[in-house]
């Protein structure tokens, strides 16, 4: 623990070092914690943004499904898609079938 305090103490008086050198040779520059918490303040925003389109996507999905859902619990529906669904398999067989007896 001590060799970790030592070592930041030298890192900030490293630091203090090149900002006073900056200072003197008249550029006006960003200093680098001052860069570094712009930049994380940026990626926080953009984040935020990639959370809320997440939300909003999953919160659509969520409420197609349901609505989904929701239409096949009626069971003259679901006989029905079942019907389609079968009819559709059928048909892919038997073209399978045409397919192989050529």
């Amino acid at each position: 623990m001590k060799r970790f305090f030592r070592f930041l103490a030298v890192v900030v008086l490293a630091c203090g070092f090149v900002s006073t050198a900056h200072a003197e040779s008249g550029e006006k520059k960003e200093g680098f914690f001052k860069a570094a918490f712009r930049d994380m303040k940026q990626s926080a925003k953009l984040q935020r943004q990639i959370d809320r389109a997440n939300y909003q996507a999953i919160k659509l999905e969520t409420k197609a499904f349901y609505e989904e859902q929701k239409r096949l619990s009626n069971p003259k529906v679901r006989s029905a898609a079942e019907k389609q669904r079968m009819e559709r398999q059928l048909a892919e067989a038997n073209e399978r079938l045409e397919n192989l007896k050529k």
